[in-house]
Parts: C-alpha cells; sequence; structure tokens
C-alpha cells in the first residue's frame, strides 16, 4: 500500500471555523495513523506539486470550465471587496483578522436557463454552490493543486504497478456534480481518478472499464450524476437512505442510470443504526456487481463518517461501525481482488470523529491488503 501525499503547512485560522469539518487535521491524522499502525506495509510518498498546477485543464472533463475558474479566482475577487464586506456572505463565527471565509448570500434558480453566472463573486458563489456550509477560504487554491497533484500520482502509480495507492487529498469531493458543488467537497477528485485512469487505459487499448464504490454514510450523488449516462464508468454507493440523510434527494435503489449508462449505477441505501452485519452484506452485493462489470480499475470513496458517534451523521441517526469493523471491510473488499488484482485507489471523502478517524483509515487499507493474499 502506497499512501499519496504532499508536504503541506497550510495554517490559516479560517480553517478551524467550522465545527465538523476538520479537512487538514484529518489528513493528518490518518497519515500518522498509516506510519503508527502499518509502517510495515505502507510506504509514504509526496507527490510533486506545482503552483502552475491546471486545475481547469485537468478537471474540464467532469466539471463545468465556469465553475473551475470561479474557484480559482474567487478569493482574490472576495479580497478586493474589503475592507467592508457584505455580512451577509461572512462565514458565521468568524474572528480572526483579514478577509473572513466567503459563504452564499443565496441560491439561483436550478438551471431554467433564465439565469447567468453572475460577475459579482457573492452572486456567482450562489450560483454554483449548494448550500452555506462550503466556504472559499485564503489557502483553497493552493489545497485543490496539491489535491489534484495527489490524484495524478496515484493514478499513474496504481497502474504502472498494479498496486493499491490511497490518495491522502485534504478535501473531499464526492458531492460535486458537473456544475454545481457543496457539503464540503469543491471538486470531484473520485471522478478525476477514474477519468484519468481511463486516458492512460486508452493508451495501453482494450477494456477501460473502471468502477468507483463510494463507502461514505452520504451517497455520492456528485459522482452518480457525472456518470449518470456513461456506460463504461461503474458506479456503486452504500450510504444512509436518502429519504432520512443528506443529500435527500440522490441515492435511491431504482435509480440506475440514463440511456447508454443504464444500469452501470447501483445504490445501496441502508435505515439508520447499520451494523456491520447490516453493512457486509451490502458491500458485497456492490463488489459482486463491480466484478460482474468486468472493471480494470477501480477508486474507492473512502468515507469514514459511518463510524458509530460520528458528529455529522448522528444527527439522523449514523451507522455503528467501529473498531475492527474497519479491518473487516477491507478484508472483504480486498478478498474479491485475491485471483484477479484490479489496480486500486483510494480517496478521502467524509469522516469527523477525528479520535478515530485516522485508525478506521488505516484498517479499512491494512484489511485490504490482508484481504487480498492469497492462502499459502
Amino acid at each position: 500500500v502506497k499512501v499519496i501525499s504532499v508536504d503541506s503547512e497550510t495554517k490559516s485560522e479560517q480553517n478551524d471555523v467550522d465545527r465538523h469539518n476538520k479537512p487538514r487535521l484529518r489528513r493528518s491524522l490518518i497519515i500518522s495513523a498509516f506510519i503508527e499502525k502499518y509502517s510495515h506495509l505502507v510506504q509514504v510518498i509526496n507527490a510533486p506539486v506545482s503552483s502552475n498546477c491546471d486545475l481547469v485543464g485537468l478537471y474540464s472533463s467532469v466539471h463545468d470550465v465556469g465553475m473551475i475558474q470561479f474557484l480559482v479566482n474567487s478569493w482574490s475577487k472576495w479580497e478586493a471587496m474589503g475592507p467592508d464586506w457584505d455580512s451577509d456572505c461572512c462565514q458565521p463565527g468568524w474572528k480572526g483578522n483579514g478577509p473572513p471565509p466567503l459563504v452564499p448570500c443565496h441560491a439561483a434558480f436550478r438551471r431554467d436557463g433564465i439565469e447567468r453566472v453572475s460577475s459579482n463573486v457573492m452572486g456567482a458563489f450562489g450560483y454554483y454552490c449548494t448550500d452555506s456550509l462550503t466556504p472559499i477560504v485564503e489557502s483553497l487554491v493552493t489545497e485543490l493543486q496539491e489535491d489534484a497533484s495527489i490524484i495524478c500520482e496515484a493514478v499513474n502509480l496504481a497502474l504502472l504497478r498494479n498496486s493499491v495507492i490511497y490518495a491522502a487529498t485534504t478535501h473531499p469531493g464526492h458531492h460535486c456534480n458537473f456544475d454545481n458543488f457543496g457539503g464540503y467537497c469543491y471538486l470531484n477528485n473520485a471522478a478525476l481518478c477514474a477519468t484519468l485512469m481511463q486516458k492512460r487505459l486508452d493508451d495501453t487499448a482494450g477494456n477501460r472499464r473502471v468502477a468507483i464504490i463510494d463507502i461514505d454514510y452520504h451517497c455520492g450523488n456528485g459522482t452518480a450524476s457525472i456518470f449518470y449516462r456513461v456506460p463504461d464508468v461503474f458506479f456503486t454507493s452504500i450510504h444512509c437512505d436518502p429519504e432520512i440523510e443528506y443529500p435527500f434527494n440522490a441515492g435511491y435503489e431504482d435509480q440506475i442510470g440514463e440511456g447508454a449508462g443504464k444500469g452501470a449505477t447501483l445504490h445501496v441505501p441502508l435505515a439508520p443504526g447499520a451494523t456491520w452485519e447490516d453493512y457486509k452484506p451490502a458491500l458485497e452485493k456492490a463488489m459482486n456487481a463491480i466484478m460482474e462489470f468486468d472493471v480494470v480499475g477501480l477508486v474507492v470513496s473512502m468515507g469514514l463518517d459511518t463510524y458509530e458517534g460520528d458528529s455529522v451523521s448522528v444527527r439522523k441517526g449514523g451507522f455503528k461501525l467501529k473498531g475492527n469493523d474497519y479491518v473487516e471491510l477491507g478484508k472483504t473488499m480486498g478478498s474479491y481482488m485475491k485471483d484477479n488484482f484490479i489496480p486500486t485507489v483510494f480517496v478521502q471523502e467524509g469522516g469527523y470523529k477525528m479520535d478515530v478517524v485516522g485508525e478506521a483509515a488505516a484498517d479499512v487499507l491494512g484489511g485490504f491488503s490482508e484481504g487480498t493474499r492469497k492462502a499459502e
């Protein structure tokens, strides 16, 4: 198992405002847990990062160019509007110095054709963002460039060495569709990972089918949307019932894809309170479907907010996975690779119980590695 990360010293007081989402701390805790618990299995590799990393060029295969450009330019536009920033667009609770984090102060109509994106950064934010929980902060572009570099390096190594890679990104991405972001997500790293895999596989000819399995507590609605009409990317998500939990409007069992992509989407919603005994059959159902799709590349959107007592999920009931369940989760997935290993990239999504998130992530990868081994 190789862990792809970057050396990042991003330390902005803006990053500590949200009481649930601590993505920079989460990444640090996960990497530390890998080193502490599975040093015999893992190698931590730093991805090369350039300040000239072209986010538009990379993500335009899965996102609207205008949305990517908004993310790249929004902070400088917001900063230029000071020092009397509109309080409606300042993140609540901000008490620091300098420009406050930017949050939307309105929502646009759902793409009905009568509205266009505003040149005013406050208006554009409401056009592209789905909530007020996903702020624009000063360090965002640098972190998105780091995440993109991590994904690129992870795909290269996974395919080159036919191996399993953990992409230790800062920000999750599975709630971003083609032209919207939200849910703590800015750009869809799992979607980028899948498309980069396919481009590499195109170079070698033959089968270019890849799969994405999302094991976050919340449905990967953005990823599902991006590939909903795509025939050679299989997407499956195991999540809490969307009648009960965010994102509410996607993740139903009867949503199986459309057009050329019909049958290439599998949602497996579970009731609140699901334990490992409930979760394992759902995972096996998803993995069996992936194997039947005959894929040559796998992306795992690894959310860890399935942990019992996670602060983001517990409000609606949450799941009750804990401790060794995450080893078993990894082993179950890995067992499908014993006879035919598939290059696999794990991409970090959610996980908000900071006292256990590092160990849970490490256990999934440790279990996955164990599960792939054939009996001696």
